[in-house]
């Protein structure tokens, strides 16, 4: 376990800092700046697959924003340890465009309001984010688009 001094105290205010603005900038459609806290060889993985580099992490988050271009995220809470911050926040939008899925699987508009919650656990260096995780229901984000079998 890491010990907090006042020497890194910085860096953790900065990097907890760093993704609040991530998803901020995610929620105003600036996907640039939401991959901005990124090192070039960063590398997410969360239930729709591992994406390497900041243009793979950008390309994801595009798939997301055509799909839900409203979406809004809302930090509900935040705890920063050394160089690790984990972030739960919630996602609400509206599926307004098509949702592609790495499997070439494409959910077109179904036009209904969704919300999920996610946890993020990210590991910076020097800064940037290295290495995230990212867990979330994603059969439950397919049940309320109505794509599941047991969707509504």
């Amino acid at each position: 376990m890491a010990v907090t001094t006042l020497e890194n105290k910085s860096s953790l205010v900065t990097n907890s800092i760093a993704i609040k603005e991530s998803i901020a900038a995610f929620s105003k459609g600036d996907l640039d700046k939401s991959v901005a806290p990124y090192a070039e060889n960063a590398e997410t993985l969360d239930p729709t697959g591992k994406y390497v580099g900041r243009s793979q992490i950008l390309a994801s988050q595009r798939v997301w924003h055509v799909a839900f271009p409203d979406a809004k995220g809302e930090v509900t809470n935040q705890i920063a340890e050394g160089e690790q911050v984990l972030t739960e926040a919630t996602f609400r939008g509206t599926h307004t465009g098509p949702l592609a899925g790495p499997n070439g699987m494409t959910v077109p508009a179904t036009n209904k309001k969704i919300e999920m919650r996610i946890a993020f656990v990210d590991w910076f260096k020097d800064g940037k984010v290295q290495r995230e995780r990212a867990y979330y229901d994603l059969a439950g984000l397919m049940q309320q688009l109505g794509v599941s079998p047991n969707g509504r």
